[in-house]
């Protein structure tokens, strides 16, 4: 079975919220919230590509503060790992 490996951020903020998106029109599970974040590219650290995700997706700088938790699914083409980081902004503005 092939295996993905991605990343996502849960930002926060000062005052202790979470950002999270909703996914847009004409993409899979469409209106669905996900945490923002995505593909690990090779020789990139997963510190590295969330860095990397927020700063193409967000257009902001964030620092990544810890590991919260790493999730495993099988879906049925495929077996996802993803590690979730807690991370706060750096530099921009949501």
């Amino acid at each position: 079975m092939k295996h993905v490996e991605v990343v996502c951020a849960l930002i926060q903020n000062d005052d202790g919220k979470i950002f999270c998106c909703q996914r847009g029109p004409g993409r899979a599970l469409e209106g669905k919230w996900e945490f923002p974040g995505g593909k690990i590219e090779p020789n990139e650290t997963q510190e590295q590509a969330i860095v990397r995700e927020i700063k193409e997706e967000l257009e902001i700088d964030i620092e990544v503060d810890e590991l919260l938790d790493i999730v495993e699914y099988d879906y049925p083409n495929f077996h996802l790992s993803m590690d979730c980081f807690i991370c706060h902004i750096k530099a921009g503005e949501i």
